[in-house]
């Protein structure tokens, strides 16, 4: 079962001049909104290491057995090339030569675990740390609303960007649920113009367009709350930003070091709009394409697990590369404040491919990459069997998987957010806890995973 979709905003000039609609920048306005109740549950000691934290989401499952926790056999192209990068940690170099080379800043999780076998509900556990429930889900804050209201105290007078961007996403992405308009995602579309941005000749006229709408909103008075007001003006204040074009403007040579793809590009936009310091505290950026029941590697396909690895391996080794060489004022690296994770909202089934030459969806095993915020690189934590089904050493103290839960909550950690919050009054009147400890089959006791940090 997939949960509902919601409505998605285009994010075009003609759209936010559009009377009532101001939905610009990402924002969605939900009429059931009120302000937020939050407590925290029990009492726990966040790490605070992060100022910023990029989820790469492998949309479609990537195979564990095919990247991160490699099982070679009859099934492996020569070409992947698997090669001992470190001790106890093997990769195919044939599809991530550059993750390989700087594997000292990243470290392997390869005792993941999903809850789900359905795309849809599964990548809804991924993004809210909690199961589907269809009577709330459009309630519920995804983790970059979450992240987005924790850092709203926070924002300098000259933040001009919002706090949640996401990129590349589609219609049935969560959003901000109960939480305030404010913090729902501004999404970015690397594949298609970002046709938002004024340009130069056109500024004298899109002045007098906002001083009409303007007028317009004076003669529905009481109709625009103050959450609108505000969405609206941080719109204009990006949209009328000479910083913005500077951002979003992508160099030719940078784009083809990043690959030249719209992913490429995504990580290139995620390093400008992480370098400007503006206001952004959470970066979701979606690859996907990798639910290969059929073909997995097969190069007559236009996509394939090959192509789209490679992908993966130009844009986020080099994200990585520029974050270490951004310093501030204090000496610390940009990737020493960013958290990243990637990783797919389940794994594949293991050993030979099926009778359509690809692999189906299977929970009991996912790998997953983490870098920057204190990670220590240059390791695999936890390991499956032989055929990469099962997890059978979890590598960290829970002595478990490690579920969506838990990574939820080192995010959360990592951002000096204390995991265990939860907000009261939400429009159902049923507590949204910030990490769902009642998975759909049992309770956890859900932690940060500690031993990925220094």
């Amino acid at each position: 079962m997939s949960y509902p979709a919601l409505n998605f905003p285009a994010l075009t000039r003609r759209h936010f001049l559009k009377v009532g609609a101001v939905a610009l920048a990402g924002f969605d306005l939900l009429p059931m909104v009120r302000p937020a109740n939050v407590k925290a549950k029990e009492k726990v000691k966040p790490r605070g290491t992060a100022d910023h934290c990029v989820f790469i989401f492998l949309q479609g499952g990537a195979s564990q057995v095919d990247t991160f926790d490699i099982k070679e056999g009859g099934w492996t192209p020569p070409d992947f090339d698997v090669r001992t990068v470190k001790p106890e940690v093997r990769l195919p170099w044939g599809l991530f030569p550059k993750l390989g080379e700087g594997l000292d800043r990243i470290a392997i999780v390869r005792s993941l675990e999903a809850w789900e076998v359905d795309h849809g509900r599964a990548t809804y556990y991924l993004h809210v740390a909690h199961p589907v429930s269809p009577a709330r889900s459009r309630e519920m804050p995804a983790l970059g609303a979450v992240v987005a209201y924790e850092f709203r105290d926070k924002r300098k007078p000259t933040d001009f960007l919002p706090p949640f961007v996401s990129m590349n996403y589609h219609a049935d992405q969560v959003k901000e649920g109960c939480l305030d308009a404010r913090f729902t995602p501004l999404n970015l579309d690397t594949r298609s113009e970002l046709s938002f941005i004024v340009p130069d000749q056109e500024r004298g006229r899109f002045k007098r367009r906002v001083e009409y709408l303007n007028a317009i909103s004076s003669l529905s008075s009481g109709v625009e709350s103050p959450s609108q007001h505000q969405v609206r003006n941080n719109a204009l204040v990006m949209m009328e930003s000479a910083e913005i074009p500077k951002l979003l403007k992508l160099n030719e040579e940078e784009k083809k070091r990043y690959g030249g793809t719209p992913f490429g590009d995504a990580c290139l936009l995620a390093r400008n709009i992480l370098a400007a310091e503006a206001g952004t505290r959470f970066i979701a950026i979606n690859l996907g394409g990798w639910d290969f029941h059929l073909n997995i590697y097969d190069r007559n396909e236009k996509s394939n697990h090959i192509v789209l690895s490679r992908t993966l391996d130009a844009g986020l080794s080099e994200f990585i590369s520029d974050l270490d060489k951004v310093k501030n004022q204090e000496g610390r690296s940009l990737l020493d404040r960013t958290l990243i994770v990637c990783m797919g909202e389940f794994g594949r089934t293991t050993g030979d491919l099926t009778p359509g030459k690809g692999r189906d969806h299977h929970r009991y095993a996912m790998s997953g990459l983490f870098a920057g915020s204190g990670i220590l690189g240059g390791r695999a934590i936890g390991a499956t069997d032989p055929l990469g089904a099962r997890v059978v050493k979890s590598g960290w103290s829970k002595k478990r998987s490690i579920y969506p839960e838990d990574v939820a909550a080192t995010i959360y950690s990592a951002l000096g957010i204390d995991w265990t919050k939860e907000i009261t009054n939400t429009p159902s009147g049923r507590a949204f806890q910030y990490v769902e400890f009642q998975s759909g089959t049992e309770f956890l006791d859900v932690s940060e995973i500690a031993e990925l940090f220094v």
